[in-house]
């Protein structure tokens, strides 16, 4: 998959203690016949200057898209299936509690 300068991405950590985990950057510029990558982090800082977002040149293997944003109803029935998931929890819970006390 090829990423053009300014495509919001996802990359992976290959870093002990953080191996797996993805951190959201923008594409600064594709190097290498985009084999590398010059990124930015979007809430990663440069380690000396903290005021400075984090740019690093990071492998194709290690970049992917951003998920999709979901919106409008998609979002409405997770949010209430989570509520449900959770009322429903809480109540088996307290049923539990109530019977130990008899």
């Amino acid at each position: 998959m090829v990423f053009p300068k300014g495509d919001e991405v996802e990359i992976c950590s290959k870093e002990e203690g953080f191996l797996g985990s993805y951190f959201e950057a923008t594409v600064v510029l594709p190097l290498n016949d985009n084999t590398l990558y010059k990124v930015q982090y979007n809430n990663l800082v440069e380690e000396e200057d903290q005021t400075w977002p984090l740019v690093e040149i990071v492998s194709a293997d290690e970049v992917r898209p951003v998920p999709p944003r979901t919106v409008g109803e998609a979002t409405r029935f997770f949010s209430i299936l989570k509520v449900l998931m959770l009322s429903t929890m809480m109540v088996g819970g307290l049923g539990i509690l109530l019977r130990n006390k008899d």
